[in-house]
């Protein structure tokens, strides 16, 4: 007498639900792993960051060399070069890529070849959209300033006392910072980031890279840059036209600074005007370019895993990013001030 036994992985459609459901869950809960995997790697390198500077600061205190960094612009940029771009940015975030290298499915520094008229076009692009944010930000500060009566205040930097100074001031703010910035959030992070999704990790990667800056006024400001700047990236495959939009950006602070010295502050309003009408005029010519070719228009093909971007969002920042996150904000709220 034959026996019959049941096969609960029989081929009837319940249970072949069944499956897939178990299947999903499975791959929910190793993309979650994997995303704080990265969380982690990404708090360790936020946490070197202020080491670096806490320690960078202690040094200075304790070679008597305090005043001579508020008074000698030329010591002022080359420390900042040293001490913030190359040691708390650069090299950081170079570790984490390197401890992670395993995990990028895509090279880590985009280098699709580009024309250079397309590159200028989103370079144009992106800069009109720096401006845009620039506007932007100086009004919601104004608004909060006038309707709270708080001050918030943001990252100084020391005016240039000589043509080397000058000189200087060109490589350590404009330059320098684009370079180590651009490898550090939209290589080493986003690309690492990206098999997630590219809207998730533009936004993920534009929050840390806002936060690092210190304070609200350049949170604000970073952050919608850096959402300007991840869009470019993913969209052209190439970090040239990212690096040269970061570098003109900072570019245009660097310039005030120099007419200045040259000249005198109202010339230096005259040119920062013009340069501010070039790249609105020439932006909106490459915008209007880039809308009629569709190139603003992106599709993530990208289907990797099956959380939901609020799920991918919440593996991100729990439990691995709490502790660097709530450091940075309340080294942020130490800017505000009461009027």
């Amino acid at each position: 007498m034959s026996q019959y036994y049941y096969n609960p992985f029989a081929s009837s459609d319940t249970n072949e639900a069944v499956q897939l459901e178990y299947s999903r869950m499975l791959k929910a809960k190793q993309e979650k792993h994997e995303i704080r995997m990265i969380s982690l790697s990404m708090g360790c390198a936020i946490i070197a960051y202020l080491l670096v500077q806490s320690i960078a600061v202690l040094v200075l205190e304790a070679l008597g060399l305090s005043e001579l960094y508020t008074q000698n612009a030329v010591f002022q940029y080359a420390f900042t070069i040293i001490s913030v771009s190359f040691a708390s940015v650069a090299l950081p975030f170079g570790i984490m890529a390197l401890a992670n290298k395993k995990r990028y499915t895509a090279p880590m520094i985009p280098n699709t070849r580009l024309k250079s008229s397309k590159a200028f076009v989103w370079i144009c692009f992106g800069m009109i959209c720096c401006v845009g944010a620039n506007i932007g930000v100086s009004a919601i500060v104004t608004l909060i300033e006038d309707t709270f009566g708080l001050k918030l205040g943001s990252g100084e930097v020391s005016d240039p006392d000589s043509i080397f100074a000058c000189f200087m001031s060109v490589i350590a703010i404009s330059i320098i910072p684009a370079v180590c910035e651009e490898f550090a959030m939209r290589c080493c992070s986003l690309q690492l980031l990206r098999k997630y999704g590219k809207g998730f990790s533009v936004v993920a990667v534009s929050i840390v890279f806002g936060l690092l800056h210190g304070n609200v006024v350049q949170f604000i400001f970073a952050f919608a840059v850096g959402l300007v700047l991840g869009f470019v990236t993913v969209r052209t495959d190439s970090i040239v036209p990212a690096i040269f939009i970061h570098a003109f950006n900072n570019g245009m602070s660097v310039v005030q600074l120099l007419v200045c010295y040259a000249a005198d502050e109202k010339t230096s309003e005259t040119v920062t005007v013009l340069i501010y009408l070039f790249w609105i005029i020439s932006g909106a010519l490459a915008t209007v370019y880039l809308l009629i070719k569709k190139e603003l228009f992106v599709k993530d093909k990208n289907k990797y895993g099956v959380l939901t971007t609020g799920q991918k969002f919440s593996a991100f920042l729990f439990p691995c990013m709490i502790i660097p996150f709530l450091i940075l904000i309340a080294i942020t709220a130490t800017t505000i001030e009461k009027i």
